[in-house]
């Protein structure tokens, strides 16, 4: 028995005109959730690895980096995870969400949900005639990701690799030229 995979199309990485629009939009209806967009853009963490992040994940002085979370494992932290090196533009963001709570997306104490995220942007999406999702978000991350380091070695696709937390290098790859290479982003 043979089982086909169909693969859909992928939507093409955001622009830059689309992120400014849905970054005033963000600011007009509710702005933790600019944070949050932001944040996604700049790591390419999923949104289950983000809501599951704590203050304790974050490093923002010694190593400057962000530890990502396994939200099947929320109370176990991999030390030998993937590690998000954190710049200006990060560290900035994350000192805006700095509280004295455990969890680094959080609204008044508490943990915010996946449901309430995607439903955000689910709304916002179709109000600007914007398709939204986790998946896009990560796509433009790693679209730039591409862009910056350009691959051509090994070296290079490694580098990449560890920063998509890919378990294997043909998934790195693959997704490049699944995703991204269909859209032209090199």
């Amino acid at each position: 028995m043979t089982i086909n995979r169909v693969t859909a199309t992928p939507p093409p990485p955001f622009t830059t005109e689309e992120i400014e629009c849905i970054c005033e939009a963000i600011h007009k209806k509710d702005p933790w959730y600019y944070h949050y967009f932001m944040f996604a853009l700049q790591t390419g963490m999923r949104r289950s690895e983000m809501l599951a992040l704590t203050w304790h994940d974050v490093d923002l002085w010694k190593h400057r980096e962000v530890i990502v979370p396994d939200p099947k494992r929320p109370r176990q932290r991999n030390r030998d995870g993937r590690r998000i090196p954190i710049d200006q533009a990060l560290l900035s963001l994350l000192l805006d969400l700095r509280s004295p709570s455990r969890w680094v997306f959080q609204k008044t104490g508490k943990r915010m949900l996946g449901g309430t995220v995607t439903t955000f942007f689910g709304v916002l999406g179709r109000q600007l005639n914007i398709p939204m999702s986790s998946e896009r978000m990560r796509w433009t991350y790693a679209h730039n990701l591409y862009k910056k380091i350009q691959p051509h070695h090994r070296e290079d696709w490694k580098k990449i690799q560890k920063l998509l937390g890919h378990k294997e290098l043909w998934t790195t790859k693959n997704y490049y030229q699944r995703n991204l290479e269909e859209n032209a982003v090199l």
